[in-house]
């Protein structure tokens, strides 16, 4: 699943800075190149390397709250304490190490796209991205959430706005993002039963869950797979019966995640993430 891949992250990044910037960069010059390219595109900087933590009194917490992006997460907005700031920086700094021990090329993945993680106290627990804001990320962690629990929102967030960059590349979809709200477009969600959704957020839905499935796995827990199974298999079908609606690079992807749905084999998540055959795309394809 080339969504999840290393190799072929750095090759879209590289193709993408390229075709903005007038020149490709070499491979130790990506990353300052893709915190470069995205600080035109967001209201804030990105650092010149790493995470960067923040919370709501900070630049990136007021420009989210004050335009309502990310508005389920910031539902019940309340002010976080000393304490909960310094935990919360603790755990997401321990979540990205989880995460690298767990596989070393997710956490490359993590520490590429990622540059900001904007943390609130609010009602809804979990996390956010948009594609007019690359490498940022926002959470809001429960109260019982473990180290685990934060490295599974980062790589969550990840995988979205890496597939926000993939389609800013290459092109996922055959028509614009809001004709896809259409109901003949929509697909059933892979993690909200029942419901349909526009075709983009019905496939990102989709494209996240395989990492977290494999993360879990390697903790011995079955516990999404157990409960996706199903939606997820429905949300592939729904995906391949609109298969038009996505570009020749689109439909390799939705056919990819289809080849895990078939079996929900861990190794194929684990060997999408680093494996070679997922690493190349060729454009002259497209």
């Amino acid at each position: 699943m080339r969504f999840l891949n290393i190799h072929h992250a750095r090759q879209t990044i590289t193709r993408l800075v390229g075709a903005l910037e007038g020149e490709q960069p070499t491979p130790a010059e990506l990353g300052p190149a893709y915190r470069r390219m995205i600080s035109t595109m967001r209201p804030l900087d990105a650092p010149a390397s790493g995470i960067k933590v923040s919370f709501r009194r900070d630049p990136w917490g007021r420009h989210l709250e004050n335009t309502k992006t990310f508005e389920n997460v910031l539902e019940g907005l309340a002010h976080s304490t000393e304490d909960q700031e310094i935990g919360w920086g603790r755990d997401l700094r321990s979540a990205q190490v989880h995460t690298s021990d767990l596989l070393p090329d997710l956490g490359a993945l993590v520490e590429l796209v990622v540059t900001d993680v904007v943390m609130f106290s609010s009602k809804n627990k979990g996390g956010g991205s948009a594609s007019h804001l690359p490498g940022v990320v926002s959470m809001s962690p429960g109260e019982g959430w473990l180290v685990h629990d934060f490295a599974e929102s980062l790589v969550h967030e990840a995988v979205h706005l890496n597939v926000f960059l993939a389609d800013m590349t290459y092109r996922l979809y055959t028509r614009p993002a809001a004709e896809l709200a259409a109901d003949q477009y929509r697909v059933v969600s892979a993690v909200k039963f029942g419901q349909m959704r526009p075709l983009d957020k019905a496939f990102h839905s989709a494209v996240v869950a395989p990492p977290l499935m494999l993360m879990q796995a390697r903790r011995g827990e079955t516990e999404l797979v157990d409960k996706f199974r199903g939606s997820l298999r429905e949300c592939t079908d729904g995906l391949l019966d609109k298969i038009d609606l996505f570009t020749p690079y689109g439909q390799i992807l939705v056919q990819e995640l289809r080849e895990f749905t078939d079996t929900y084999d861990m190794d194929l998540v684990a060997e999408s993430v680093s494996g070679a055959r997922f690493a190349d795309y060729d454009m002259a394809a497209a």
